[in-house]
């Protein structure tokens, strides 16, 4: 077999297992969404089985000898990124032992159906024991896996390639200082957002989302979008795209910046470079490139004043309790910066600060640092440290989210880099293509979307992530541009 051969071989076996894991895809969809509560009971074997499969397929001898014959051959920039992927999924996946895969599997589709009674009842300890199963079994991936300096390096590169714990800390360290001194100048501030504590039917609510969504270019010929206790996105297939939000009657921004968020990332999803569906180089660059796009969406432009200078009137028409609400009024409301204990809730100011910490908690879990038995106390006291107030109970605390819970440490740092990532966009395309805030407030959310595709989207992962942040921003991932697109809106709002 020549090395040409290989490489065209490796490229079914990729386009193959794809299916499966759409199919996956779909599976967890479904769990989050209208899988009926006791449907947890066979979906854990479900989930393991086709992982188990897809996990298979990479660790065999014979995708082993595939990579080694397809070095040998020419390749354009396209295919050797295409066989850099392979390779390194290879090699990670044969380190792992497929019992692990499956048992990991198996025991997070428990603990997050044990999370979910444990979240109602605000009683960490009911979920507590299958949380330490969970740990022991991320710290065993992590020796699997190997790593550098530390463990946790080897779970982080899993959402985030090439990355360390000891670069994401020396963007933290300063990023925290800056919170607190920009926190200082608003401590005092009153933003008005009571008014966003109002009525807001749940119906209403569904179909202002499908109306901005519209009109911002979600195609819902490709897209959903539905209700679920946690909001994601997921992509199915290249014209399957499912999002997802919580409603709130009393509250309104939940519901509608959870929507806005969600779309960011839909729309990722849905301008990928098609003709590469079931390559590597077609799916997303990396977790934090996918997070700059919700966080563009739903804060540079969905709290922006332009955006509410065009649709406040349109809301007013949704919702009588804004009938009597002017638009800077909203704008002040929608952009309020105060500490609270709800991440995906939080201001844009003190969002990183929840980051901050489950980054730091899981970084020590999974170090050994700490056990999950004085991980409930360490979150309290290290939430005050850095919100100067405590949680007031569990599902405020340590259960609010529910990534540890599905096995997935090493992904929180993504959100915080995305956002960083998302005001060096914002600054950046303000120098291509004029004043974002005056394409708003044209509704030209095409040339917006238009300069993503051509910047980010449509390259998938031809490139390695930090590297297409430097090409989209013209410079290095780091933490100025954010603290200098904040500072600016708060000058405006105060």
């Amino acid at each position: 077999m020549s090395g040409k051969e290989a490489y065209e071989k490796l490229a079914e076996i990729s386009r193959k297992t794809a299916y499966f894991s759409a199919a996956l895809s779909l599976v967890f969809w479904d769990q989050r969404t209208y899988m009926p509560p006791e449907g947890y009971r066979y979906r854990g074997e479900l989930i393991s089985t086709i992982r188990g499969y897809i996990h298979s397929v990479w660790t065999s001898d014979e995708v082993g000898e595939l990579i080694r014959r397809a070095e040998d051959e020419e390749l354009d920039h396209v295919e050797r990124m295409n066989l850099y992927w392979w390779r390194r999924n290879y090699e990670k996946n044969k380190k792992i032992p497929s019992r692990l895969v499956m048992d990991m599997s198996r025991l997070a589709t428990r603990t997050v159906e044990v999370w979910k009674k444990a979240r109602r009842e605000k009683n960490f300890e009911i979920v507590k024991p299958l949380l330490g199963e969970m740990v022991e079994l991320l710290r065993k991936r992590a020796d699997a896996l190997g790593y550098g300096e530390e463990p946790y390096d080897a779970l982080l590169d899993d959402y985030e390639p090439g990355l360390t714990a000891r670069f994401v800390e020396k963007i933290f360290e300063p990023l925290e200082r800056e919170i607190k001194r920009l926190l200082d100048r608003v401590r005092d501030v009153e933003f008005g957002e009571e008014i966003l504590h109002r009525h807001f039917p749940e119906d209403k609510q569904i179909q202002f989302n499908h109306y901005l969504l519209r009109e911002i270019g979600y195609d819902f010929n490709r897209g959903r979008l539905d209700k679920t206790v946690h909001p994601f996105a997921t992509r199915i297939l290249p014209h399957d795209v499912r999002i997802t939000t919580r409603y709130h009657e009393d509250y309104l921004p939940s519901g509608l910046f959870g929507a806005l968020h969600e779309m960011g990332h839909a729309l990722y999803n849905m301008n990928l470079p098609e003709e590469y569906f079931g390559l590597p180089v077609g799916n997303p660059a990396s977790l934090s490139l996918h997070e700059s796009q919700s966080r563009f969406w739903e804060n540079v432009v969905g709290r922006s004043l332009a955006f509410w200078k065009v649709y406040m009137e349109d809301a007013r028409k949704y919702f009588d309790s804004l009938r009597d609400v002017g638009v800077e009024q909203f704008y002040r409301a929608v952009n309020a910066m105060k500490p609270s204990t709800i991440r995906v809730e939080a201001d844009e100011l003190t969002y990183n600060l929840h980051i901050i910490l489950r980054f730091r908690l899981e970084r020590a879990l999974i170090n050994g640092q700490m056990e999950v038995e004085d991980v409930r106390d360490a979150w309290n006291e290290t939430f005050r440290q850095l919100f100067g107030f405590y949680p007031p109970d569990d599902s405020e605390g340590i259960l609010q989210d529910i990534h540890w819970y599905s096995g997935s440490m090493g992904y929180f740092p993504t959100y915080a880099l995305g956002n960083l990532i998302s005001a060096q966009i914002y600054f950046r395309m303000n120098e291509e293509m004029g004043s974002i805030h005056e394409l708003i407030l044209n509704r030209r959310f095409g040339d917006i979307l238009g300069w993503l595709r051509e910047k980010i989207h449509r390259h998938g992962s031809i490139y390695m992530p930090m590297e297409l942040v430097k090409m989209a921003t013209g410079k290095e991932l780091g933490y100025e541009d954010f603290v200098r697109y904040i500072e600016e809106k708060i000058s405006n709002l105060i």
